[in-house]
C-alpha cells in the first residue's frame, strides 16, 4: 500500500514542476514566423548590388498583428545569366536598434530572380547575434530562426532591377519591400516528448509489478 501512494505523490510532484517552468516562460514567446514590409534602396556597384531598406515594420509575429520597427541590409546580390541570383548575404534587426532592446539576424541568399520591376530572393538565416527583443513587457525570442528560411521581394513599376544590379552607379529609391521568415523545424522537441511518453508508461508498468508483488 505504501508504494501505491508513491505513484500520485510523484505525480502531483512533476505536474507542479510542469507547472512552474510555462508560468516562468509566459513572458516569452518563441518567434516561429514574422513577415512586414516597408520601403528601400536598390544601389548597383562593381561587386553587385547593395539593398538598404529604411523605414520598415515587422506587422505579424506568430499570426499575430502587431508594429515593431525594423531595419534591412543586403549586400553582394550577384547575378548569372543576367537574372538568375547565385549568391548573396544580408541582416536584418527587429526592434528600436538600442542596446538590449533589438534582435539581430544574418542570412546567406541562395536562390532568386532579378527580373524587370521585380526582385525575388529565397535564403537562410545563418546567424543570431543579438536577441533581447521586449515589447510590451513581452519578451520576444528569436533564437528558433536560426537555420530557418527568409523570403525577400522587392518591386518598383518602371524600374528594370537588370539594369541595376552588378552596374556601378545604377540605383532605385523608394521600393516597395516586402519579407518573410519562418524558424527551422525542431524535431528535438517531438524526440524529448517521445522519450518522456515512454518512461512513465515504462514506469507504470514497473509500478503495476510491483503492487502485484
Amino acid at each position: 500500500m505504501k508504494k501505491r501512494s508513491l505513484f500520485p505523490m510523484i505525480a502531483a510532484g512533476l505536474a507542479c514542476a510542469f507547472m512552474f517552468a510555462a508560468s516562468a516562460q509566459a513572458a516569452t514567446v518563441i518567434v516561429t514566423d514574422d513577415s512586414g514590409g516597408g520601403t528601400s534602396q536598390v544601389v548597383g556597384n562593381a561587386a553587385g548590388a547593395t539593398v538598404v531598406t529604411t523605414d520598415i515594420d515587422t506587422t505579424e509575429i506568430n499570426g499575430v498583428l502587431l508594429t515593431i520597427k525594423s531595419s534591412f541590409a543586403m549586400f553582394q546580390v550577384n547575378v548569372s545569366g543576367g537574372q538568375t541570383v547565385f549568391s548573396g548575404t544580408g541582416t536584418k534587426t527587429i526592434g528600436n536598434g538600442g542596446v538590449g532592446d533589438e534582435a539581430v539576424m544574418s542570412f546567406t541568399i541562395n536562390d532568386g530572380i532579378v527580373h524587370g520591376s521585380h526582385f525575388n530572393l529565397d535564403g537562410v538565416i545563418t546567424k543570431l547575434t543579438e536577441n533581447t527583443l521586449v515589447v510590451g513587457g513581452i519578451s520576444f525570442d528569436f533564437s528558433k530562426m536560426v537555420g530557418g528560411t527568409i523570403s525577400i521581394g522587392n518591386d518598383k513599376p518602371g524600374a528594370n532591377f537588370t539594369d541595376i544590379v552588378n552596374h556601378p552607379g545604377a540605383k532605385a529609391t523608394n521600393v516597395g519591400f516586402g519579407f518573410s521568415q519562418i524558424a527551422v523545424p525542431e524535431p528535438t522537441s517531438m524526440a524529448l516528448l517521445g522519450i518522456g511518453m515512454t518512461g512513465f508508461l515504462a514506469f507504470r508498468r514497473l509500478f503495476k509489478r510491483t503492487s502485484v508483488a
